[in-house]
């Protein structure tokens, strides 16, 4: 799917219910059987690998809507190494669950199970991850942690809760760099504030968003504007002060 087809993509479409977790057991069979289809937004080479393999050698077919702009295929850091592309569970050397297609890749910074001092966890989905960590470098956060959603429909509720139990002192912030009536945002917003209420956690309220104003296009059209509106939610997303919606 296009960059503009990804920008445009409708939450509506998804006929999951926002307000239930589903079972979510072992092999995940039933979430999938039970949507209408499958949306993932891939950062990895790998992903992309095992995204495919296993809509291959899945027993049952159900569409696959895989949203990946160009531009990561000669991105600097979107690489893998070559034992992440092996069909084994483990793999010498490497983490187990490398080898199969990740729905959440967590903070690259590898934090323990249960990581106190961390005060705000990004979550985002797809290629702004990459903007968002090297300004996380530059700014010398190290109280920051970025998740990426790989699976956006159906949503990993089992592993979103995982982060947010690992941080349970942190700002929840979903970040994008598409309009807020566009993007990822309006699907994500409702089913992590479900995830949130399960753990006890916040409401609606909790969740951060950062991201462009509302718009009915999906970019202005100048690329300095562009640029611009780009840094200032990259900043706004590792402020120092408790990020505010509006």
């Amino acid at each position: 799917m296009g960059v503009e087809q990804k920008r445009r993509w409708r939450a509506r479409m998804c006929d999951d219910n926002p307000f239930v977790i589903p079972e979510m057991e072992p092999t995940l069979n039933r979430q999938i059987q039970e949507c209408n289809w499958q949306v993932v937004n891939v950062t990895t080479s790998a992903n992309y690998f095992h995204v495919l393999r296993r809509q291959i050698h899945r027993e049952f077919r159900k569409p696959l809507i895989v949203m990946a702009p160009k531009n990561l295929l000669w991105h600097k850091d979107c690489k893998s190494n070559i034992a992440e592309f092996d069909d084994v569970e483990d793999h010498p050397g490497t983490d187990s669950q490398v080898t199969r297609f990740k729905r959440l890749i967590e903070d690259c910074n590898n934090h323990s199970s249960t990581e106190e001092s961390v005060n705000r966890l990004i979550l985002c989905s797809g290629k702004v991850y990459y903007e968002l960590d090297d300004e996380r470098k530059n700014s010398g956060r190290t109280d920051v942690a970025i998740c990426r959603v790989e699976q956006l429909c159906p949503f990993p509720y089992d592993l979103v809760q995982r982060e947010l139990k690992r941080y349970p002192n942190a700002e929840i912030v979903w970040c994008q760099e598409e309009p807020i009536n566009m993007g990822a945002y309006s699907y994500v917003a409702p089913r992590l504030r479900t995830a949130l209420r399960a753990l006890g956690r916040g409401s609606f309220e909790d969740i951060k968003y950062v991201g462009r104003a509302p718009s009915a296009s999906a970019a202005t059209g100048f690329p300095s504007v562009h640029a611009q509106e780009q840094s200032e939610l990259l900043k706004k997303a590792l402020e120092l002060e408790q990020i505010k919606n509006w």
